[in-house]
């Protein structure tokens, strides 16, 4: 039988991992799913651990929108919000076909 393996965090630091290590993680977990050589109870911490991930990646992606709506000014020098024009068709439509 198998030693079941210990899944590793992303380190934690004072306020939690960046953007980019939680991405990271966030790879490094597709990559160990797809290998289909995990036991079905890793598979559970993995897909747990993603989602704790993608919400964090999701609010850090957020707040960087709020800031570049933040730091828009107009020509002569007042601030202006101007929302960050994301493609958000094609990202929704990328997700909803990765669900499928």
């Amino acid at each position: 039988m198998k030693a079941s393996k210990k899944i590793a965090s992303p380190a934690p630091t004072a306020t939690g991992p960046s953007f980019e290590q939680a991405i990271q993680r966030l790879e490094k977990i597709v990559a160990d799913m797809e290998s289909a050589e995990l036991p079905l109870e890793d598979v559970l911490k993995k897909y747990e651990e993603g989602t704790r991930l993608v919400r964090f990646c999701s609010q850090k992606l957020d707040e960087a929108e709020k800031k570049i709506e933040l730091l828009t000014k107009k020509a002569d020098g007042s601030a202006k919000l101007a929302p960050f024009e994301a493609q958000e068709d094609d990202d929704e439509d990328e997700k909803e076909a990765k669900l499928l």
